[in-house]
């Protein structure tokens, strides 16, 4: 790729306020003249410089090379670390650097249809997130027992980076969730199964049970005035067919991603054009199947959330 290509790439992906000499000058471990050397074309980047720049800036080396691939690429971090508070800081830390990017851009939209309780709610109440946390390292035979959620040492290190990651999350544009019926449900049953198998406590159940309660009335007040609390837009479907797993599509000017959840909390995306193309589609066919139930569908808005509360209720 030449040069004034290579550097409008890198510059479309720096996050706002970032000096992109500066950022390269601190990737890179080089001076900042001979950055500028750069920028200006004299120097050509080295692979190894391309592909550090592309590895802080999340982009793929096909991108670079002008996408002219015929494979299509996903990109998937493997949890490589024997800590699981570890892999999941890594794992949060980079979804911060999407959605920081993202953030406050009124052109960043956030379309996903999930048929698990998705993280955007679930993450700012503490035993919900112990739980997810908790039953994730549970199955990956990271724990022998779970024992009480808050007993689990969660650094607060993470703590911090969760808030922020959260924040960001809701600060997009414009933000869709398509939910499936069983959204809550499942992860009621979730917590009925550990709770018998003595996997966790009494107590933890009645402090999910608590917070799910909260949730719910938190995000029903989201559905009435169809926007987070922050005042950014915020629509959600409830769909009338069922889906196998979690689909994102995000995008601003100049920038597009897909994901799809795979292994409980990680995700594999792609900003392959023809990815992102079909993830777009499939997410505005489920609308299609779907009912909006944000400063819409005010009969059916009510119904679910009486549904979801009485299954909150059998917990």
């Amino acid at each position: 790729m030449k040069t004034d290509k290579l550097v409008k790439l890198f510059r479309e992906r720096l996050p706002a306020g970032e000096n992109l000499a500066g950022t390269l000058t601190e990737v890179l471990c080089i001076g900042r003249e001979a950055v500028y050397r750069r920028l200006r074309g004299e120097v050509p980047f080295s692979f190894d410089e391309m592909a550090a720049a592309a590895r802080h800036l999340g982009l793929s080396l096909d991108q670079i090379a002008g996408d002219t691939c015929s494979h299509e690429s996903f990109d998937f971090k493997l949890l490589m670390s024997p800590d699981p508070i570890q892999n999941y800081t890594l794992i949060a830390e980079r979804y911060l650097k999407l959605f920081t990017y993202l953030a406050n851009d009124p052109t960043s939209i956030v379309g996903t249809a999930s048929n698990t309780l998705p993280f955007t709610f679930y993450a700012p109440y503490e035993y919900l997130s112990r739980f997810r946390l908790a039953r994730w390292m549970f199955q990956n035979e990271r724990l022998d027992k779970m024992g009480d959620l808050s007993s689990i040492d969660v650094p607060q290190e993470l703590i911090g980076l969760q808030e922020r990651l959260i924040d960001a999350i809701r600060h997009a544009g414009r933000t869709a969730f398509i939910w499936d019926g069983n959204v809550f449900r499942s992860f009621v049953e979730e917590v009925r199964y550990f709770r018998g198998l003595g996997l966790i406590s009494d107590m933890d159940v009645e402090k999910i049970k608590g917070e799910l309660q909260h949730l719910l009335n938190e995000v029903e007040g989201f559905c009435v005035q169809g926007t987070f609390q922050n005042g950014n837009r915020l629509d959600i479907y409830l769909s009338n067919i069922f889906f196998e797993t979690a689909y994102s599509y995000v995008e601003k000017t100049g920038f597009q991603t897909s994901l799809f959840r795979v292994y409980s909390i990680n995700f594999m995306d792609s900003q392959n054009p023809h990815i992102c193309r079909m993830q777009k589609e499939w997410i505005k066919s489920l609308k299609r199947h779907s009912t909006l139930i944000s400063q819409s569908g005010e009969m059916q808005r009510i119904a679910f959330f009486a549904q979801q509360r009485e299954y909150v209720e059998t917990l």
